[in-house]
């Protein structure tokens, strides 16, 4: 049987349920036992999980990346390690391996991380969005750019391998004329490895939907973002994502490589690659332990790594079919090559969605 190797686990709680966010999550409330009805569901699904794993030849081996997304993880608490400990360490940790947790600033304790770090956490998400008192506001946010400071400062004096998520597009951001650079100036006196930037993808009903800039300045802010922190040392080797060399996140790295990843919680989405011509992505249920299948074939999997062969900085190695289409994206400036590969630039991964559209048409 295949070892999968990775685990992504979905915590759907949170303190506060932001007006902008679509994540599945639900407001932790101390009255109620949540926590308890969560661990049976998890008891449940993994169940459900390892009769999964035997139908489609695989099994849970050492686990090399590990990945712990909401919600707001850290509420979990010193109980969450323990928890996941006990009935998720089943065959314990690779030796060098990647443990991540996302946590939100004013969510954390020092027994927390602690009882965390002691089953080999060694890798922390920390979502600020902004460093912008007034936009965290906007963005409807609980904790304060003292909260932020505060938890960036531990970070820093303990030495933590840590990513930042950034949010681009927020609303009022054309009209107050947002800083971005004194923001990212800020944070880089910090000291992260690796930075998320995300662009506002709002619902139709959020309440300042009328208040987002407009696409060109949209534009122009991720470009600054890009070619500042590029000239800070970052490497810009996803759309969304910069590190320093070496401090990629091999969690998501193994996703957008087509590897198999394991997922548990509700909403959590697993992959299983079955070869070179299908695979299996799978996704939780809310309420109950079961998942959503869905078969991908030759079709979808070549589909499929165009798309994420494109998105990081690895490359896409051209079929012949598509060069007078790449020399016209190189013009454009979407693109450079590199032997066989092509790899997209900044102004490439901002307008990838597009770029696809482009190769659709191509006959």
């Amino acid at each position: 049987m295949t070892q999968v190797s990775s685990l992504y686990l979905h915590v759907p709680f949170c303190v506060h349920l932001c007006n902008y966010c679509d994540f599945y999550k639900r407001k932790l409330d101390s009255s109620l036992n949540q926590f308890e009805e969560f661990h049976q569901f998890l008891l449940a699904s993994d169940l459900r999980h390892d009769e999964l794993l035997k139908e489609f030849g695989t099994e849970w081996g050492p686990l090399d990346t590990v990945y712990l997304g909401g919600g707001t993880p850290s509420l979990w608490e010193a109980v969450g390690a323990e928890f996941f400990q006990k009935h998720f360490l089943k065959k314990g940790l690779t030796p060098n391996p990647e443990f991540t947790i996302e946590i939100d600033p004013g969510t954390w304790t020092p027994k927390m991380l602690n009882a965390w770090k002691s089953i080999g956490l060694n890798r922390i998400s920390v979502g600020t969005q902004s460093l912008n008192p007034t936009f965290l506001k906007i963005m409807d946010r609980v904790h304060s750019l003292e909260d932020s400071l505060n938890f960036l400062q531990v970070l820093k004096d303990e030495n933590w391998n840590y990513s930042l998520d950034f949010l681009l597009g927020i609303p009022y951001s054309q009209e107050q004329k947002r800083d971005i650079k004194a923001e990212l100036d800020l944070l880089l006196k910090y000291s992260p490895k690796h930075i998320s930037l995300y662009i506002l993808n709002a619902r139709s009903k959020y309440p300042h939907i009328q208040k987002l800039p407009d696409d060109e300045y949209i534009r122009e802010e991720y470009l600054l973002v890009s070619e500042y922190l590029k000239s800070q040392g970052f490497h810009h080797y996803e759309v969304s994502n910069f590190a320093l060399p070496g401090f990629e996140s091999r969690h998501n790295l193994k996703y957008w490589r087509g590897e198999s990843v394991m997922a548990l919680g509700p909403t959590g989405t697993g992959y299983f690659a079955l070869g070179e011509k299908q695979a299996l992505r799978y996704k939780w249920k809310v309420t109950q332990a079961e998942v959503e299948l869905e078969k991908l074939g030759e079709q979808e999997l070549n589909l499929e790594q165009i798309y994420l062969s494109l998105r990081i900085s690895d490359g896409w190695r051209v079929p012949e079919k598509y060069r007078c289409l790449i020399e016209n994206w190189t013009k454009q400036g979407y693109c450079m090559e590199e032997g066989p590969k092509v790899k997209l630039t900044s102004l490439g991964f901002l307008m990838l969605d597009s770029l696809m559209d482009d190769l659709f048409r191509v006959k």
